[in-house]
């Protein structure tokens, strides 16, 4: 596949692109974010930060500088196209697709080079352009005709609101919930067109050290949607519930594609031909060129954007119909993360971090961000949250309703209420922690919800699996390694679980003496009590998960509880837009031209991911690329 305006040097995928150096002097949030009368580019005032912040955020420091100034005399080429897309990720794949279905020219701005998102070399090497593995979305055919749905679009919406206690825009997930089936089957469909290319390209494709015990080899991707290369995150058939599963007080849809494939991200192999199409009917691609700063006119409308190659020649890009900011998140800049993401800089300061210990790798430093920012817009108020991984203490089958204990042997929490684990959790004792189970522990966990990190048996094996590796467990003081079953790599993911005759020696296998002890015995007691009665008058969780402690072998595994919360993987707060995705002033206005998808679009997730299904992130950032593409057509 030809990569149209790329070129062919190699990036380091992990280290990106800094942006073009913009003064760091301070600016007060109304200056900074006010749309410039540059009929060229914005540029904004130099003004004292109050207090040594951008004003409007509570956060430290100067993240949002200034916008960088590009002389006329420095453009060295100019193209005129429909719609700009700023960044190649998930929602830059949905816009571009979007785009150019409904007729328009695209140009797509992507700092990183083309084979950061694929292998071309045909190495073996699992390429990390594209984060994630499964696309979250609801009532596509092909998830109908996977029997999982249709369901109430309404309830998942009401679901979401819940998650992000009214931290949210409404509007803006129910573009999503009631738009991503349609947007599914447009993305599969569109890989459909590609058989043969397929055939000749992904049939006999090289891994090196794929995941789930397969050796290094030839293995044929040339059909990505048939099971198991993409399974949906489901419980285990034999357990019989139907859905969504209430737990917790929240709910869980099975509504996802999961591209497993046979190692991690494998979504490129679907993500490139969705590529190729739109390259073949509108867009170009100009790989290895980094977002400046937009251009707007006198009047504040935003009319393109000024674009940096690996030369370090400025282009001028001209939208006639819009630009969609697509340009990822702010995980790689640490000032920005330590500036917006305040609970967990309180939390990170308490325990005597500063912002250089939450580094993170990756190319994502808030460009898109900060450009909307400069043309006027700003980022939703706290809180702002991010991708935050598993919590609590949790078996081999990931996040589940079973008993957890703290680091004093006490029952701390609603197990079923894995939405509310992370924040539960920081506030207990710092130190150990344990799950307790026993021979019947696949009557919880079969049924377990759907939440991010919980069991995945989409496919049955990974049951089967995981239920010979328990049977096999060896009691005694040693841990058994089981088989993971909560994600795709199931393998590289196993966890160490102790068994045990009595209660008293499962204790010690766990490290618990003394006092902790004796409570962890009196607690797994009273928890019994409660299952006993059918009624948690302690913290309300499901009686259908208040499954005793009393049939050996018993089983239990460790864990650590800190009071630290590092940021990871992706942030999760954006600019604030209409119902429409664009972008919102200062005033609460409209900015003509200006669109935002993917971690650029706010209004999505309040305190951080949350999952009434699994790859959400991933669906919404490709669904609101499309609608905001179709928005600025007129089609949407």
């Amino acid at each position: 596949m030809s990569s149209n305006g790329s070129t062919t040097s190699r990036r380091d995928f992990l280290k990106g692109a800094a942006l073009t150096s913009a003064a760091l002097a301070g600016a007060s949030f109304l200056s900074a974010c006010s749309s410039g009368t540059s009929s060229e580019n914005v540029s904004s005032d130099s003004a004292t930060a109050d207090s040594g912040r951008v004003t409007g955020y509570c956060g430290p420091g100067d993240w949002l500088g200034e916008a960088p100034a590009v002389a006329d005399s420095q453009i060295t080429d100019t193209i005129d196209v429909d719609v700009v897309i700023l960044g190649n990720g998930h929602s830059g794949v949905g816009a571009a697709m979007g785009a150019t279905d409904a007729g328009l020219t695209a140009a797509v701005i992507e700092k990183q080079a083309w084979s950061t998102y694929v292998n071309d070399k045909g190495d073996g090497t699992n390429m990390a352009g594209w984060y994630g593995e499964d696309i979250g979305h609801v009532n596509s055919q092909f998830l109908i005709d996977r029997g999982f749905g249709p369901y109430d679009t309404g309830e998942i919406v009401s679901e979401f609101c819940k998650r992000g206690a009214g931290r949210v825009n409404p509007d803006i997930i129910k573009a999503y919930v009631q738009n991503s089936g349609a947007m599914f089957d447009r993305y599969h469909a569109i890989y459909n067109l590609y058989g043969d290319e397929r055939e000749k390209d992904d049939s006999a494709v090289y891994l090196t050290s794929p995941i789930d015990g397969n050796s290094s080899g030839t293995y044929d991707l040339s059909d990505m949607f048939q099971y198991p290369l993409c399974n949906t995150q489901a419980c285990y058939s034999g357990a019989n519930v139907s859905y969504p599963i209430s737990a917790g007080g929240y709910k869980t849809w099975p509504c996802n594609a999961q591209f497993y494939g046979m190692q991690g991200n494998n979504i490129e192999y679907v993500h490139k031909y969705i590529v190729q199409h739109a390259q073949e009917n509108g867009a170009t691609y100009y790989f290895e060129h980094t977002g400046v700063v937009l251009t707007q006119d006198s009047d504040g409308a935003v009319t393109g954007l000024i674009a940096q190659d690996s030369a370090g020649n400025y282009k001028r890009f001209n939208a006639a119909k819009g630009v969609i900011l697509c340009a990822g998140d702010y995980i790689g800049n640490p000032e920005m993360c330590w500036a917006l993401l305040n609970e967990g800089m309180e939390w990170g300061e308490r325990s005597g971090s500063t912002n250089e210990d939450w580094t993170q790798s990756g190319s994502r430093i808030g460009d898109g961000h900060k450009m909307g920012c400069w043309a006027g817009g700003m980022v939703e108020p706290s809180p702002r949250g991010w991708m935050a991984i598993g919590a609590g203490c949790n078996g081999p089958w990931g996040a589940a309703p079973i008993l957890q204990l703290n680091a004093e042997g006490k029952r701390f929490s609603n197990e079923a209420a894995i939405a509310q684990a992370g924040p539960v959790d920081l506030r207990q004792p710092a130190g150990a922690a344990c799950w307790v189970s026993d021979a019947n522990w696949s009557k919880t966990v079969a049924s377990a919800p759907l939440d991010h990190g919980a069991p995945n048996f989409g496919m049955d094996d990974f049951y089967t699996d995981l239920k010979a590796d328990m049977d096999a467990c060896v009691v005694g003081p040693t841990a058994n390694q089981v088989i993971g079953a909560a994600l795709g790599e199931r393998r590289s993911m196993k966890g160490s679980v102790f068994a045990a005759n009595t209660l008293e020696d499962l204790a010690t296998y766990l490290g618990y003496t003394g006092d902790a002890a004796t409570s962890l015995l009196a607690s797994i007691k009273a928890y019994n009590t409660l299952c006993e009665a059918g009624v948690d008058s302690d913290y309300g969780k499901d009686a259908k998960y208040m499954v005793p402690i009393d049939t050996p072998p018993y089983y239990g595994g460790t864990g650590t509880f800190s009071h630290s919360s590092t940021p990871m993987m992706v942030t999760m707060s954006g600019l604030v837009t209409d119902a429409h995705q664009n972008v919102l002033d200062t005033s609460w206005e409209p900015i003509k031209g200006l669109y935002a998808a993917g971690n650029c679009l706010g209004g999505r997730y309040g305190f951080g991911y949350s999952t009434p299904f699994a790859g959400n992130s991933v669906g919404m950032a490709i669904t609101h690329g499309w609608l905001a593409a179709r928005t600025i057509a007129g089609v949407a």
